[in-house]
This record gives C-alpha cells, structure tokens and sequence, in this order.
C-alpha cells in the first residue's frame, strides 16, 4: 500500500511540494519559520514550493502584522486540482490529435529528400515492416525463407496486420517453396534461377532490399524512377510465373 507521500507525487507533487504540504497538514495554521522547522528544507526552497502550492490551490494564507501564515486548502481543492490536471491533459490530446497529421507530412516530405537509408537488426528491420502495412500496394521478390525464421511469431501478426489493412500483395516465389506465403499474399512461382538471393519489397516510390540472418539488414532506397523500373521487372515475371507447382 502507498503512503500518502507516494500517492501525492503520483498525483503530480514534486518531493519538496509534498514536504511542505504534508507539513501543513500536521501543522495547521504556521508562518514559514515553523515549516522550514519541520521539513528541514532551506528557506528559499520552502518558499519557492509555497509559492507553487499556492498555484495551484493547495495552500492558502493570510497576512497577520506583516507576517504571512499558511495553511493547506480544503481536500476540495485537492479534487479540483486533479480535474484540472484531467482537462489539461484532455487539451493537450486534442493538440497531439490536431498535430499529428502535420507532423507525419513534415516528415514524409523530409524523407523524400532522402535517397537511401539503413536499418540494422530486428528492431529496426520491424520499424520498416510496420510502415508497409499500411501501404496500399506491395510487391515482393521472396525467397521462401527469412522473416519467419528470422523474426519469429510477428511473422503471422505482420501478415494479420496487412489483411486488415488490405494491403493487396503480390509475391513471386521460387517453385520449391509452394504454399510458403499468407494472406493478403497471392504468389506465383518461378524456377530458383530466376530468383533473387534477397528479400525485396516494391511499394510506392521505395525499394526495400532485405538481407537476412540473426542480425539482419534492410536498405531503403526512396526513388520513384527505381520503384519504377522494379515494379515493370515484377509485372512482366509475374505474367511469366506459375500460379501453382505440381
């Protein structure tokens, strides 16, 4: 169970702020020399939380010839201060709301500055794999092996990901790796010699060239004339692939 000093910080106190408010709790109705007494704070220190207590409502004094005598507010107050928190909290997600959007266009036209970038191991390989499904359209160079093995359980949770999305994909595999894709994936199939030895996946204006093992490493090349030319290379093997290998 927490103390009544833990469950202040949790409601959004500083150390000293609880000190000094937990002390006019104890204490009642006292001039800052009794405080800085009992909490063994510095004065100015002392000072500086009352000031903030009496920000937000906590604490309360009068002036009594010339001396300033303080007191903790009502346990309404308390309340009130949490329900403040409440809508500020609820504004400033109303600001990440109306933000975001602006935010991902800023960040989407500085990426198409970029022409390549370089992600190294799963974490990084999976930040790439997240954007793509949310793609529209994805066409992918299998090898029939490398995401499964390499990446585990959120090879399915990747492909449940992309059928919701409705991403609509294509793969081309080589005919010794029949049925070794899932949805939303339609595959035909090739001889291995036409194969490539890497992973690579066509979306948008990108080229994602994965190469596989324990620490595996992903280039992303941004550019609509590659994106192009990999998609035409897809389109005219995939008229020339297998739908099924006996």
């Amino acid at each position: 169970m927490m103390t009544m000093r833990e469950e202040l910080k949790k409601l959004g106190l500083t150390e000293n702020e609880t000190k000094v408010y937990l002390a006019l709790l104890e204490l009642g109705n006292v001039n800052a020399g009794q405080i800085i007494k009992k909490t063994k704070l510095h004065r100015n220190i002392v000072y500086d939380n009352l000031d903030k207590l009496i920000e937000k409502g906590l604490v309360s004094f009068v002036v009594i010839k010339n001396i300033k005598y303080f007191e903790a507010t009502s346990s309404n107050e308390l309340k009130e201060y949490v329900e403040k928190q409440k809508k500020e909290a609820l504004d400033k997600e109303k600001i990440v709301t109306n933000i975001l959007p602006k935010i991902d266009k800023l960040r989407i036209s500085s990426e198409r500055k970029q022409e390549a970038t370089i992600f190294k191991g799963k974490k990084g390989l999976r930040t790439i794999l997240e954007e793509i499904t949310k793609t529209k359209e994805l066409l992918v160079f299998g090898t029939g092996w490398g995401m499964r093995e390499t990446l585990g359980t959120y090879y399915e949770q990747w492909h449940l990901k992309s059928s919701k999305n409705r991403v609509k994909a294509k793969i081309l595999l080589p005919e010794n790796k029949k049925g070794l894709f899932l949805k939303p994936f339609i595959a035909k199939y090739l001889p291995e010699k036409n194969i490539m030895p890497s992973t690579i996946a066509v979306y948008e204006d990108k080229v994602l060239n994965i190469i596989w093992g324990e620490e595996p490493i992903a280039i992303l090349i941004i550019s609509e004339k590659a994106s192009k030319s990999y998609k035409n290379y897809f389109e005219m093997l995939w008229k020339i692939g297998k739908k099924s290998v006996s």
